[in-house]
């Protein structure tokens, strides 16, 4: 009986924890301040709850709240963004291999890493064009589409891969078939492309960064489509396969 309450209530917690970081990670830069329903309607969880994980994110620091009932994060978890960002010893090796082809290319540089089956974009170089598509760092990208996302999955065992497609094979099985056999053909290749799967009048060229062992990450350069006509998709795209390339080898020097 004993073992059984204490059971119940790891499970109990396991939630509750899911459930505050499902409210934090709800703000973005463009939702950057929520008010309560916002956050229920954005998570899931009913806004009786909701008030009390305010409460308890309020009382440890990462959330402040204003006289209107909206709230953001606070100044807190910058620290913690940057030592994540430390973490990644990656970012480090990648950064001037990044700003190198966002020289060569004229185009803004993602690095997208699979983080608990999500891509999330961990490294960003901006291009200096007024006209850019928008990815911040610590962004998550959908996982049935884009190229970072083929790229990404084609480093996985199929049945993994068929796994973490799963979750949209009931809304979507004509979407998710395109994605596995997107995924197939990057195994082979070592890199994918994509045009308006994610946002309107973009496309997408992204090649797999290895570590001499398994794919790690996605190099993608996003670009307008009014900067990447047909005819220029190929050097941009040999671009970021090269550039991927180097980053690969050094990415295996450093790891001996």
């Amino acid at each position: 009986m004993a073992t059984h309450s204490t059971a119940s209530l790891a499970v109990t917690g396991a939630e509750g924890a899911r459930r505050v970081l499902a409210v934090l990670q709800a703000f973005t830069p463009a939702r950057h301040t929520l008010t309560a329903r916002d956050l229920a309607e954005a998570t899931g969880i009913p806004l009786p709850s909701m008030y009390r994980y305010i409460a308890l994110l309020r009382e440890t620091g990462l959330l402040i709240g204003d006289e209107r009932g909206c709230y953001h994060l606070s100044a807190r978890l910058i620290s913690l963004a940057r030592a994540a960002e430390a973490a990644e010893s990656i970012i480090e090796i990648a950064d001037p291999v990044m700003r190198a082809l966002a020289m060569e290319c004229g185009e803004t540089v993602i690095l997208v890493r699979l983080v608990a089956r999500s891509p999330v974009c961990v490294h960003r170089v901006e291009s200096a064009h007024h006209l850019r598509a928008a990815f911040e760092p610590g962004q998550p990208l959908p996982l049935n589409h884009g190229a970072s996302a083929k790229v990404l999955l084609s480093g996985l065992p199929e049945q993994v891969r068929r796994d973490y497609l799963g979750q949209y094979a009931a809304a979507d099985p004509d979407g998710v078939a395109r994605m596995q056999e997107g995924a197939t053909v990057a195994a082979e290749r070592g890199w994918a492309v994509s045009e308006e799967e994610i946002d309107r009048g973009v496309w997408a060229a992204s090649a797999a960064v290895t570590d001499g062992r398994a794919v790690v990450a996605a190099l993608t350069v996003p670009s307008p489509l009014v900067r990447a006509p047909a005819e220029l998709q190929e050097r941009l795209l040999a671009q970021v396969r090269e550039a991927a390339r180097v980053l690969s080898d050094r990415l295996a020097d450093a790891h001996g």
